[in-house]
């Protein structure tokens, strides 16, 4: 009997694989048993050395086990550790997600270590003993030390983990919320889920089906939506109540505007301007803001088409320096001051202005990426996509292939790149808060308009649409679009359309690219100033 063992030193925690030769005449069983003087060896002949503090041999051994007397031995060499590292794949998770960590000792792997995880001296997180780190939740990114400690002579290792902060929320399309157990049945609308707190964080309510718009900016929620929530109205210097007058194509929204922390998956902005829409007791909407558009007023889920709006788009605040300085202009008027005697409109500093959520996040506060699986003709009764926040600052928010399509920052179309139909050029922008692709008109186009669902298109057949869309960086690219008859796609009882498609009347003499646009693409939209991998906002890129 003899034995061999490869290699014949090892450190702590390393292994040694051990073979036995059996040798006689006749028949016999070559099996043996396997035992050492320290350390563990298994069925075969693998020797894992123990724990040491210095130089050990250590006898391992193996026993014919037709005959027990036939025994032979090799001797092994096992050294202390007096190195680790410590290496964790991957480096950056989000809560709840794990990375797996592996010690090395003098650059072999081992096992025979303790292991913790640390913010300074508080422990953060856990890890269990074979290295598998599960992060908890963050508010903003943290850096989590993982050390690897010997089980003897505590030689120490430690490396970092990146724990960011969970920037992804889940939409849906389903055709919104309900009403008295129905659903509005609204085609394309695109939904997350926000909490919404008093500024103090003391009282908080989680809303669904708040409308993700990233065609305009602010947080807008449905008083009733509240819940036990109550957003105290902000006063200006002379005690009257700050309102705004949200004005879109369909109507307006009018109430207060308060301060409140905004949570969009792990994303906290707080506190925050946001608009309180319909709020009880509050002052009724002077005319100034009524008659800025045709449509009435947005105050319950039917009209509004949500809980709220989640204004997650190009700008800062919802109005900029042109309702902070100089005289409102007649027809634009945005914010008023409401004392008792009634309202009236005035301008209000930039930081009182109801303000983009995304831009108050910890890190990830540079723009945002909206993601879709592609909907085919004919449509489909729901579709899921994701909210995900930042552009560049994490690992499932990088621009990868995505054009980045550089737009007007001022000017008479500002958000806008130009879209060429035709041979003429028009201004072009994206929206997740329009539920169609909206551009030109049927004089333009040769599309009827419907005659149930008057919004929209209603050709015959389906027909095609050519556009070349150009940003200001020189960036260009074609985009097809298809058009179908929307009376008969919004008689399906489907709510997902990427072929649903209208003229531009009241939105915009161009191309308005809506929620159809995203099916099959990710999104980005980049926040004005801000600094990205693509460049500084503002800017979309898909």
């Amino acid at each position: 009997m003899t034995v061999s063992c490869s290699p014949t030193a090892v450190q702590s925690g390393q292994t040694s694989s051990c073979t036995a030769t059996v040798t006689g005449t006749g028949s016999f069983n070559t099996a043996v048993s396997w035992g050492s003087s320290a350390g563990t060896v298994d069925a075969n002949g693998v020797f894992t050395a123990q724990a040491v503090t210095a130089s050990t041999s250590v006898t391992v051994n193996a026993a014919s086990v037709q005959d027990t007397t036939q025994v032979g031995s090799a001797t092994v060499t096992v050294t202390p550790v007096s190195a680790i590292s410590v290496a964790c794949t991957p480096a950056a998770i989000q809560p709840r997600q794990s990375s797996q960590c592996i010690a090395s000792a003098n650059g072999s792997s081992t096992t025979t270590v303790n292991w913790s995880s640390n913010i300074g001296t508080i422990p953060f997180g856990t890890i269990s003993a074979s290295g598998l780190f599960t992060a908890p939740q963050v508010t903003a990114s943290t850096q989590a030390t993982i050390t690897a400690v010997t089980q003897v002579a505590n030689v120490t290792g430690t490396t970092s983990v990146t724990v960011n902060v969970n920037n992804t929320a889940p939409l849906v399309v389903d055709g919104g919320p309900t009403v008295n157990g129905v659903s509005i049945g609204y085609p394309n609308g695109v939904y997350a889920t926000v909490t919404v707190c008093t500024k103090d964080a003391t009282t908080c309510q989680t809303i669904d089906h708040v409308l993700v718009d990233t065609g305009s900016v602010g947080f807008r929620v449905l008083s009733s939506a509240l819940g036990s929530v109550s957003l105290q109205g902000q006063k200006l210097s002379d005690g009257s109540w700050l309102a705004e007058c949200y004005v879109r194509p369909d109507g307006y929204a009018w109430g207060s505007v308060a301060l409140a922390q905004v949570q969009v998956a792990g994303e906290i902005a707080a506190p925050i301007p946001v608009e309180v829409i319909a709020p009880s007791g509050f002052s009724a909407a002077p005319v100034s803001c009524t008659t800025q558009t045709t449509g009435g007023a947005l105050s319950t889920v039917s009209t509004l088409k949500a809980n709220g709006i989640l204004g997650i788009g190009l700008s800062v605040q919802d109005c900029g320096s042109t309702c902070a300085t100089g005289t409102p202009a007649p027809n634009t008027y945005s914010y008023y001051s409401c004392p008792s005697s009634g309202c009236f409109a005035i301008q209000v500093a930039t930081s009182e202005q109801v303000t983009n959520p995304v831009t108050l996040f910890p890190n990830d506060k540079n723009g945002s990426l909206i993601q879709f699986p592609p909907v085919f003709s004919g449509g489909s009764p729901t579709a899921q996509g994701s909210l995900i926040f930042g552009i560049g600052t994490q690992p499932n928010n990088g621009l990868l292939t995505a054009t980045v399509y550089a737009v007007t920052a001022t000017g008479l179309n500002p958000g806008s790149f130009t879209s060429t139909y035709n041979s003429t050029a028009y201004p072009g922008s994206i929206s997740s808060g329009a539920n169609a692709n909206y551009f030109l008109s049927s004089g333009i186009t040769g599309y009827p308009g419907c005659t149930t669902n008057t919004a929209f298109y209603c050709p015959s057949s389906d027909q095609t649409v050519a556009v070349t869309n150009t940003g200001t960086n020189g960036a260009s690219g074609a985009v097809s679009l298809t058009v179908s008859n929307a009376d008969t796609l919004l008689l399906s009882g489907n709510t997902a359309f990427s072929n649903l498609a209208g003229p531009g009347t009241g939105r915009t003499g161009g191309f308005l690219f809506g929620v159809p646009f995203f099916y099959g693409r990710s999104v980005f939209t980049a926040i004005n100033g801000a600094s990205t991998p693509g460049g500084n906002g503002p800017y979309f890129a898909y």
